[in-house]
């Protein structure tokens, strides 16, 4: 962790701890000290302690040095560098994500670059649904607006397929869309040939 690799970092370090059956010492509570299990969890949380702070440069892990669980060292770069919430990364995001195009781009490059921008904003707009209902309508609404932004910066060569997307009764998902004009790219690259 350097600071601004945090969402990477951190998406990193979690993927590794749940493959390794410890993702728990992240956001679980100790077990009382007098259960048959403490010693063994202590054990690992103080393994997995020092794999945070090898994992960090040292001015980052010298302000959390002193942390007693790997929970509290968690929480505390967290709360400093996730910036979840934050209306200037958002703001910051929602305008590098309007003004994307495609340019000398490949489809794939130009995609790739959009699905970036788009986990950044999703890590630092966090939106909770009231129910799974919602988050499903939720999900489809954020999905279908974010086929709209791809649509919106590709190259003029593409306006021919993108009236035929967007004339299907219901609009493809996102990744069926990039898939419908990485095909057309193709096809083009092939026909010049």
């Amino acid at each position: 962790l350097i600071g601004e690799n945090y969402l990477k970092w951190s998406q990193l370090i979690r993927t590794i701890l749940k493959g390794k059956g410890k993702g728990s010492h992240l956001t679980d509570n100790a077990p009382d000290e007098k259960d048959v299990k403490f010693k063994s969890w202590d054990e690992e949380d103080s393994m997995i302690m020092a794999w945070l702070w090898n994992s960090m440069v040292l001015e980052i892990s010298d302000t959390c040095m002193f942390l007693k669980l790997a929970k509290e060292i968690w929480e505390a770069v967290e709360q400093t560098y996730s910036k979840a919430k934050d209306a200037v990364q958002i703001y910051d995001v929602k305008v590098k994500t309007l003004g994307a195009k495609q340019g000398n781009k490949s489809v794939t490059e130009y995609a790739n670059q959009l699905k970036s921008l788009w986990m950044k904003l999703d890590h630092y707009r966090v939106i909770k649904a009231r129910c799974s209902e919602d988050s499903v309508i939720l999900k489809e609404y954020i999905e279908q607006d974010r086929v709209y932004d791809f649509l919106v910066g590709l190259n003029s060569e593409y306006d021919q397929v993108q009236i035929q997307i967007l004339g299907k009764e219901k609009v493809p998902r996102l990744n069926e869309v990039i898939a419908i004009i990485q095909s057309e790219e193709s096809r083009r690259e092939l026909m010049l040939e």
